[in-house]
């Protein structure tokens, strides 16, 4: 009879334990359902996207990354919608690249990291909390790091990707990886690129352009302007003058035509020897190609003049007129330089 007490008393005091939790653990308990439902919906969010990268507003950031602890990492790519076009910073080929990286983690089947993207006019407030200081900017927010509803969030000095650490804005998507894996331990081999080379239309298109180039240029080459003289001669005369206008290297090294200076007034001549600038090759081009041009009237066309007199007067001003632009050239020679011509007789 003493131990059917002892039972009962022990399945009534179970009972009063069960059903009299702390409070504490009730909260813990529905913060965890809360954070998997979160991570579900970050999931299927990056399933929504293209490339996998999630586009985070300033209500998402506070949703998803508010907190002691998550339970996941996210990888957050910082970027301004009005600096995208800015060659400098590659903002638009850096965000390409996270894209490429992101859908490879996709295709990898690895969970537990998100991508996300951040523009600045959007969320200045959250560029501020997360210590932005330039563009590009790249950051691991690790799920163990507390994230509080405001303030700036303290980061480690490695979470975030830095341009000394791989020298360069250019980031590729392979740097990205490396970055990925250092604070992750995900690591992506390789990165698919996907290129029209490799699709099912490019021996169809490749095999159509040939043939299109060829019918072209046969079309051309029996055209009748084609054997026009004055044509050849006028594209002979646009080479030579694009040649030694410096026009390919302006077009490489992408030199400007001009440039305003101080009081808005528009420079054509660099005043120095340490370079040139578009206009400025071009225009000494055009005083090769007169130069060129006065010798060549004076060497083949003026001897076939019928008239001595006229034939003599031509001859006069031909000389004339190459001695001038002769002087023009060494001038600003001399000018850009420094160096003095001597005539010895």
């Amino acid at each position: 009879m003493k131990s059917l007490s002892s039972i009962i008393f022990a399945i009534l005091l179970l009972s009063f334990q069960i059903f009299n939790q702390p409070a504490s653990c009730k909260v813990a308990t529905k913060r965890k359902v809360e954070k998997d439902f979160q991570r579900q919906d970050l999931e299927a969010l990056a399933l929504q996207a293209s490339d996998g990268v999630i586009h985070f507003t300033p209500e998402m950031f506070d949703d998803y990354v508010t907190g002691k602890r998550r339970p996941y990492a996210l990888i957050v790519f910082c970027s301004a919608a009005h600096l995208l076009d800015k060659q400098q910073l590659n903002l638009r080929g850096l965000r390409k690249e996270f894209g490429l990286l992101a859908t490879e983690v996709r295709k990898s089947g690895k969970s537990g990291v998100f991508f996300v993207d951040l523009e600045f006019k959007e969320s200045k407030s959250i560029f501020h909390r997360l210590g932005v200081q330039s563009l590009p900017w790249i950051v691991h927010v690790n799920p163990n790091v507390a994230v509080g509803a405001d303030g700036v969030i303290k980061f480690k000095q490695d979470d975030t990707m830095r341009h000394d650490d791989y020298g360069h804005h250019h980031w590729k998507a392979e740097d990205m990886a490396a970055f990925l894996r250092d604070k992750t331990g995900i690591n992506i081999e390789k990165v698919d690129r996907p290129s029209f080379s490799r699709s099912g239309l490019f021996p169809v298109v490749f095999l159509a352009a040939v043939l299109a180039l060829g019918a072209i240029a046969y079309n051309l080459y029996y055209a009748e302007f084609m054997k026009n003289l004055v044509l050849w001669t006028m594209g002979v005369l646009f080479v030579y003058w694009f040649s030694v206008s410096g026009g390919m290297h302006n077009i490489i090294r992408g030199v400007p035509l001009y440039y305003p200076d101080q009081e808005g007034k528009i420079k054509v001549f660099l005043p120095s020897n340490q370079g040139q600038l578009g206009l400025e090759g071009f225009i000494m081009g055009f005083m090769y190609l007169l130069f060129g041009l006065t010798v060549a009237s004076l060497t083949f066309a003026v001897p076939k003049l019928a008239d001595p007199s006229h034939r003599r007067t031509a001859a006069y001003v031909c000389i004339v007129f190459a001695g001038l632009v002769f002087k023009q050239i060494v001038d600003n020679y001399t000018w850009k330089t420094g160096y003095r011509w001597r005539i010895y007789f």
